[in-house]
C-alpha cells in the first residue's frame, strides 16, 4: 500500500516514515511543499492513501488541491495540540480523517487500512451493477454502497459467525436548517458531519454510508451490543463537538443528531436488522432528538 506524506519537520517526518514502514505501507513518498504535492499527484498511479501535516503554512491549500486532483483517495491529516484549530476546516475542505500527533503507531496503521479498505470496497465495481456506490458530496458510500457492505458482511457472517451491530443516525431539524441558512450551508454542514463520523470511528471493519439527505448509518461487524451503543454516544459527542449553529432546532443550539441502535446475532437477515435500527432511530426522534435509543434486546428477527 502506497502513501503519499506532505510534512515539514525532517524529525517527524522520519519518524512517521518508520512507523509507515514498520506497518507494511510501501512505498511512502514525502514532500515538503503544495508545489512537490502537485507535481507527485500527477503521477499519482497505484497511489492508496495521503496523509498531510496540519502544522504547515499551508496544509488547507493541500487538501484542496488533493481533493481537486482525486475527490475520493483517502486524505488523512496529522495534527497536535497547537493546529487542532484548523482540523475543521481541513475536513470541511475534504479530509477523511485524522490522526492525533505524538503518533500512536498501531493507531496511524489502523485508521490508515480502514481508510484504505472503505475506498476500495465503495469504489469496486462489480460487473452487474457498474453503477458508483459513492456519495460524490460526503465521499461516504451511498446507499448502494452501504447495501453491498451489509450483503459482503453477512456472508463473511456465515463463515465466521459474531454479532453485527448497526447505528443509524438523522440531522434533527435537517429541513429547517437547509432553509434558514442556505443549501451551500446545508452540503457543508453534511460534509463536516461526513467527517466527524469517520473520526469516531476506530477500527478498520467499521464502515459508514451517506443513505440519504440528513441520514447516515454505519455498519460495526463484530461489534455486541454494548459496544455498539458506546460507539452511538461518542458519534452523538462528536457531531456536537462539532457547534454548527442552529437557530431553528428544538433539540439544542447547534446541530444535532439522534441514532438509533440494533444488533444482530446468529441466523438473521439483514433487511429487518435495518428495520430494527431504523425503529429504534423513530424512538429517539419521538423521545426529543439528540439522543441515542437502542432496542433492549437483539432483534427478533427472521431466520435465514
Amino acid at each position: 500500500m502506497s502513501v503519499l506524506v506532505l510534512q515539514g519537520s525532517s524529525t517527524s517526518r522520519d519518524c512517521l516514515i518508520s512507523s509507515l514502514k514498520a506497518h507494511g505501507f510501501q512505498p511512502v513518498q514525502t514532500v515538503s511543499a503544495v508545489s512537490a504535492l502537485t507535481q507527485a499527484l500527477a503521477d499519482r498511479k497505484g497511489l492508496s492513501a495521503i496523509l498531510v501535516d496540519l502544522t504547515l503554512d499551508e496544509d488547507l491549500l493541500a487538501c484542496q488541491a488533493i481533493r481537486a486532483a482525486d475527490p475520493t483517495i483517502p486524505l488523512l491529516v496529522l495534527f497536535n495540540e497547537s493546529s487542532a484549530g484548523r482540523l475543521e476546516q481541513a475536513l470541511a475542505v475534504g479530509a477523511s480523517g485524522c490522526i492525533p500527533e505524538p503518533l500512536n503507531p498501531l493507531e496511524l496503521a489502523a485508521k490508515l487500512r480502514a481508510a484504505i479498505r472503505q475506498h476500495r470496497d465503495v469504489h469496486r465495481v462489480e460487473p452487474e451493477q457498474g453503477t458508483a456506490a459513492a456519495d460524490p458530496l460526503t465521499h461516504l458510500a451511498n446507499e448502494q454502497g452501504f447495501q453491498r457492505q451489509l450483503d459482503r458482511c453477512w456472508r463473511r457472517n456465515r463463515r465466521s459467525p459474531s454479532p453485527i451491530s448497526l447505528i443509524v443516525l438523522n440531522i434533527d431539524h435537517f429541513s429547517p436548517f437547509n432553509q434558514l441558512y442556505g443549501r451551500a450551508a446545508g452540503d457543508d454542514c453534511l460534509c463536516r458531519i461526513a467527517g466527524a463520523i469517520q473520526k469516531a470511528l476506530y477500527r478498520p471493519d467499521d464502515f459508514a454510508a451517506h443513505r440519504g439527505t440528513g441520514e447516515f448509518a454505519v455498519l460495526l461487524p463484530g461489534t455486541p451490543h454494548a459496544g455498539a451503543l458506546v460507539v452511538a454516544e461518542r458519534l452523538r459527542g462528536t457531531v456536537m463537538d462539532l457547534a454548527i449553529p442552529h437557530a431553528d432546532s428544538s433539540a439544542g443550539s447547534t446541530v444535532t443528531i439522534s441514532l438509533g441502535v440494533a444488533t444482530a446475532g446468529l441466523n438473521r437477515v439483514p433487511e429487518d436488522l435495518v428495520s430494527a435500527a431504523e425503529r429504534a432511530l423513530s424512538q429517539a426522534k419521538l423521545r426529543g432528538r439528540n439522543q441515542c435509543v437502542a432496542l433492549e434486546e437483539e432483534p427478533a428477527l427472521s431466520p435465514a
